[in-house]
């Protein structure tokens, strides 16, 4: 009896959910689940409704030469996540190709995706991959030798090649081994006329780099703004006439996502990700997408933020955020103070590629994530041995241990 209760209970909420569907087409709530020409599709309408219309100008003053014969310089597009860097770029490329070909000007480009952490061969090895220039290695070719088929490949093009690195920061190993052969190395050995678009979401990316590479380095550079509360509207109306059913909305809906997303983070992914949750909230309720519905769905959606700020976040910052971690659990959840969490840092940098910073730069990073809610610390007054500061995470256990996680495969520590 109870098992058949059971099955009842699954029938009648299924059947609830079907009942109650206000989503047509998932997939535009989620881009993840598009293929690039649908992505490219959304794009195109979002930018009919003048939105990055001055990015849009900028990539085609910078790219005009081309058309003339001529070799612009590289390009540095920097941005918050959610801005549209990679779409809009990889847009223009596709349709900048394409008007090439037709004025019979020799152009192609390649997009080398670095959005997982990676040491310099594999990224290469990537890049070979897309050439066709080799198979998928993980041990037995030297990095000299994939950089010759790299070349190879590319030696019998003579005319423009732009390469889209996206998310160039995520080298991790020989950083500058890597730099230095796109910079330096690769122009002087093919006879195309090689374009560097590098995409990041960390404006500090440059400062590491060799000197050396950094003065041949020539860059124009181009930054995403977040999206405003216009912009996000225009983006809203395109999905949810794209993915929901019509007359799901209540009035107001799209104004407060596109108000509180353009006040918080000017994400557009966020946006889109309020407007998913809301949704599905909604169908749960068998009633439209409400402005309450809206608020109970970003409350949901907030706990996810602090793991999108720390995989965006300079590795220095990752690693101090690492060590709290890792202190707070040897104390058993009692506060530490900041020269245990100093000690556990050092340790973590030992352990990686990264140098440790001093002891008074890191108390302006503990005081940075306190700053971001990922910490909290506190000043205690300790008599005659002075004043020291107390470190507490107030975060839900489970979401601590995503953090962790995170970190860690941002270091190439996890598994």
């Amino acid at each position: 009896m109870e098992a058949t209760n059971v099955k009842a209970k699954i029938a009648q909420q299924i059947q609830h959910m079907l009942h109650n569907s206000i989503i047509k087409d998932r997939r535009f709530l989620d881009d993840e689940q598009l293929i690039r020409a649908e992505q490219l599709a959304v794009l195109e309408e979002i930018f009919n409704a003048n939105v990055r219309d001055a990015e849009i100008k900028e990539l085609s003053s910078h790219f005009a030469p081309i058309l003339r014969g001529d070799h612009p310089v590289h390009l540095a597009i920097w941005g918050k996540t959610g801005t549209g860097k990679t779409l809009t770029i990889l847009y223009f490329l596709a349709l900048l190709q394409a008007m090439c070909k037709a004025k019979g000007v020799a152009m192609k480009h390649t997009h080398l995706d670095l959005s997982t952490p990676r040491p310099c061969f594999r990224a290469l090895n990537d890049l070979a991959c897309l050439l066709n220039a080799s198979k998928r290695y993980t041990k037995g070719i030297s990095l000299e030798e994939m950089m010759q088929r790299i070349e190879g490949k590319l030696a019998r093009f003579g005319g423009c090649f732009a390469l889209f690195i996206d998310e160039v920061d995520n080298v991790r190993r020989d950083r500058d081994a890597f730099m230095t052969f796109f910079v330096r190395r690769l122009p002087q050995r093919i006879k195309a006329k090689l374009i560097l678009v590098f995409a990041s979401n960390r404006l500090d990316w440059p400062a590491d780099l060799d000197p050396r590479v950094k003065s041949f380095l020539k860059l124009n550079e181009l930054i995403f703004e977040p999206y405003d509360a216009v912009d996000l509207q225009h983006i809203l109306r395109i999905r949810v006439e794209k993915a929901l059913r019509p007359k799901a909305l209540k009035p107001g809906v799209i104004e407060k996502i596109a108000a509180m997303a353009s006040r918080d983070h000017g994400d557009a992914r966020e946006a889109v990700a309020l407007l998913a949750r809301s949704a599905y909230l909604a169908e749960k309720a068998g009633s439209k997408v409400t402005l309450n519905l809206v608020d109970e769905a970003a409350s949901e959606l907030d706990r996810d933020r602090y793991l999108i700020l720390i995989r965006t976040a300079p590795s220095q910052l990752q690693a101090a955020m690492a060590a709290v971690i890792e202190s707070c659990q040897k104390a058993k959840g009692a506060p530490i103070d900041t020269a245990d969490a100093y000690d556990t840092y050092r340790r973590l940098c030992n352990r990686t590629s990264l140098g440790p910073l001093s002891g008074r730069a890191f108390r302006d990073l503990l005081t940075e994530l306190d700053m971001y809610s990922l910490v909290h610390c506190r000043v205690i007054s300790r008599g005659r041995r002075g004043r020291a500061r107390e470190i507490t995470i107030e975060l839900p256990e489970e979401l601590v241990g995503k953090i962790r996680q995170a970190i860690l495969m941002h270091f190439e520590l996890w598994g």
